[in-house]
């Protein structure tokens, strides 16, 4: 029809003429309408309005049995596989039989057995290899099961698997952590927000810094074994723990809570005792304590006193002072002029994972080298003073003349640590921000323009949780995170131990 259309007629030719009416009005360029009672071309009908979505009408699936159920329970008993006890894998048995269909192969069932035909000769046989893989497939498939419901028992094993849930198809880090994403995780880790409510903010990390890894590292190499360290998590939380107890001792120092009169070496990720090594090797070394992993801690106690955690390091003393010993001691003489230094390691504010280089007296950071040349490298804060903390030996000038400023510090920086308020911020999928409360399980849509004060004044309901010893109290000891924690370990200094020694000529 095209190529008629094209064709220009002379003069005299009847071609132009033989077309039809609606022919013509096409070729010509006319806006009349196609004729639908033209023989030639399609009946079209009149189509409706298309509405919003799609006019086409779905494919219906067919659903028809392809084999019988006699051969389905024969291929089944074929491959070993109950189907009752195994409902997940019952798609094996019928792509088995597909897969020989496809060859050319149909199953005969004879009696409890399964003869395989071969259409095209009628040949018979009782072995076929396609039935050999799938076979091995379903062994398998039962033995990856059985080691999944095996490691499902382990709460390690279901930590990394909420994670690798939580960060793997994520774009915002801000829609990875949820709150029953990090009380499930805590739940899991036996740890109760409302009696140690310090533990939520290193939880969430954890679960944030699982992103970062999964983007660094690539999602394709991201399973459910690496996509979180949880053993890390344990040790820190540990640790924390320590921290505050620590913080909450009236001497800063933690004693074994068994036999009360040793200083703590290790403190048990399993019931989380403070315990010298001594009273460890008695109480962990049978039974399921056995298995429980043990952290180290270190303390340092007062050389003059022997009652207080110490402070300082006195480098030409060598030894170790709490700061009023240090400052009754070395407040006149040629002991002014001692070097000072930290006693123990302190590591970075920023990062938490690099030991501390140095501290900036303006900040009131302690940070490593990497993130204080980071911090201080523009703007006003190239004009901080920063202290050296990693020195063997530091000069007067630049450190034991402010070691008021630096203990105080340092003493902010503890204080500051450990938070009991119980209100964390969390995002939902549109990036709303929320207030979500760990004791009441209360969640507040929270101003954007206000992310740091929780909806509820602590300072005003301090004196009321207070009197009832609950979390957020305005006295530290009567809280009950403070009273929650010191069952584990011993506060008071043990009395002097005086011993006689009896005279070799009596």
């Amino acid at each position: 029809w095209l190529k008629r259309c094209c064709i220009l007629p002379r003069s005299g030719d009847s071609a132009w003429l033989s077309l039809s009416a609606g022919e013509a009005a096409m070729a010509s360029g006319s806006k009349a309408g196609r004729t639908y009672s033209d023989p030639e071309l399609p009946q079209l009908l009149p189509l409706p309005a298309r509405p919003s979505s799609s006019y086409e009408a779905r494919p219906k699936i067919r659903d028809y049995s392809q084999f019988t159920e006699e051969q389905v329970r024969a291929i089944c008993t074929k491959l070993g596989l109950d189907v009752e006890a195994h409902p997940d894998f019952a798609w094996v048995a019928r792509d088995c039989l597909l897969a020989l269909r496809n060859e050319g192969w149909a199953c005969k069932v004879t009696g409890t057995d399964v003869e395989f035909v071969y259409s095209p000769t009628k040949e018979t046989r009782s072995f076929h290899p396609i039935v050999e893989a799938h076979r091995q497939l379903v062994e398998q498939l039962i033995r990856v099961q059985q080691d999944l419901k095996f490691k499902r028992l382990d709460p390690l094993y279901r930590v990394r698997h909420l994670v690798f849930l939580a960060i793997m198809g994520e774009k915002d880090v801000r829609r990875v952590a949820t709150p029953k994403l990090v009380e499930d995780i805590m739940a899991n880790l036996d740890i109760n927000p409302s009696d140690e409510p310090y533990l939520v903010q290193r939880v969430k990390m954890t679960v944030e810094d699982s992103y970062f890894r999964m983007q660094r590292s690539g999602g394709h190499l991201t399973t459910i074994e690496t996509c979180v360290d949880v053993e890390s998590l344990l040790v820190n939380l540990e640790l924390d723990r320590v921290g505050f107890m620590k913080k909450i001792s009236p001497s800063g120092l933690l004693y074994c809570v068994e036999c009360q009169t040793s200083l703590g070496d290790i403190i048990s990720t399993s019931c989380h005792d403070v315990l010298c090594n001594k009273c460890a090797v008695d109480t962990h070394s049978t039974g399921n304590r056995q298995d429980a992993p043990l952290v180290f801690i270190e303390q340092s106690v007062c050389a003059e006193c022997c009652s207080k955690a110490a402070l300082v390091r006195c480098q030409d003393c060598v030894e170790l002072f709490c700061y009023e010993c240090f400052k009754l001691t070395h407040s006149r003489g040629k002991r002014k002029r001692h070097c000072v230094g930290l006693p123990l390691r302190t590591f970075c504010y920023e990062c938490d994972s690099r030991e501390a280089s140095y501290i900036c007296a303006e900040c009131e950071d302690v940070l490593c080298s990497r993130c204080s040349a980071r911090l201080h490298r523009a703007g006003a804060r190239q004009n901080h003073t920063l202290f050296g903390l990693r020195k063997a030996v530091y000069n007067k000038k630049l450190f034991a003349d402010n070691l008021d400023r630096l203990m105080g510090i340092l003493q902010r920086n503890v204080q500051r640590s450990f938070s009991l308020n119980p209100w964390f911020i969390f995002y939902d999928a549109g990036l709303a921000p929320s207030w979500y409360n760990f004791q009441h399980h209360v969640l507040i849509r929270a101003d954007p323009n206000d992310l740091m004060n929780p909806p509820i004044d602590v300072t005003e309901a301090g004196e009321e949780e207070s009197r009832r010893g609950m979390p957020g109290a305005s006295v530290l000891m009567d809280t009950h995170a403070a009273r929650f924690a010191a069952k584990s370990a011993w506060f008071d200094v043990p009395p002097p131990v005086h011993v006689k020694y009896a005279s070799p000529h009596n």
